[in-house]
């Protein structure tokens, strides 16, 4: 596995070089990336997906910031810090359905990961473009719990994978978008499946009290690049 990975970079870094054969430096569709390092500013929007009380943070517009330095070739190490803009339901699981539900409140989500990045065209763009793919950990932390029902958001650790495009004019500056799903666990307390005094609860058997769960930002975003 080892072997093939390395064999996978290597012809991922030998591409653009061979690609220009044949071609005048000058009139080449590739361009050395000239520095080693970028400080992004991201925003966008966050789907947020399976949550059958319907109680987890909702999907919302986030912002963040990534930063990223290469390491050798066409690896680099990325660290993003995010905050969404969330919003959820309110439930108390011990009334009747008619007036279970209490409201929404602001629920801000924060994430921050690590994560490895490897630009497809190696230390160089095509075209000023730059098609990368990325994958790391992290975590994810939200304030919203309710005290009458046991339900917590807390700080779950996340999985975190996806894939961008740079857009590399050429100076200090780039234009970026990308695509971040975060894969975390959420846990349900054991009030949500009592029944209250209509016959009713929040959630059955046999839904899972605990489960994994993600989140897919789309973002775009403006970097400052500076080291060589």
């Amino acid at each position: 596995m080892k072997a093939l990975l390395y064999g996978v970079v290597a012809l991922l870094a030998a591409g653009p070089a061979a690609a220009q054969v044949g071609h005048d430096p000058a009139h080449s569709p590739y361009r050395d990336l000239e520095h080693k390092q970028e400080f992004t500013w991201l925003f966008g929007y966050t789907r947020a997906r399976h949550d059958p009380a319907g109680v987890e943070p909702r999907s919302a517009a986030v912002t963040g910031l990534r930063y990223e330095i290469n390491l050798a070739g066409p690896l680099a190490l990325s660290a993003d810090f995010t905050r969404l803009f969330a919003e959820r339901n309110v439930l108390d699981p011990a009334k009747p359905l008619a007036t279970r539900s209490l409201g929404t409140e602001s629920a801000p989500v924060y994430a921050a990961d690590v994560a490895l990045a490897l630009d497809l065209t190696g230390r160089k763009s095509w075209n000023h473009l730059v098609p990368q793919l990325r994958g790391g950990l992290g975590l994810v932390s939200s304030s919203a719990k309710d005290d009458s029902s046991g339900f917590s958001f807390g700080t779950p650790f996340a999985f975190t994978f996806g894939g961008g495009l740079k857009f590399v004019p050429g100076g200090r500056l780039q234009l970026r978008a990308d695509v971040t799903d975060r894969v975390f666990k959420v846990s349900y307390p054991d009030s949500y499946y009592r029944k209250a005094s209509d016959n009713t609860s929040v959630l059955s058997d046999p839904t899972p009290r605990s489960f994994y769960t993600h989140h897919t930002a789309l973002t775009v975003g403006v970097s400052y690049l500076f080291g060589r």
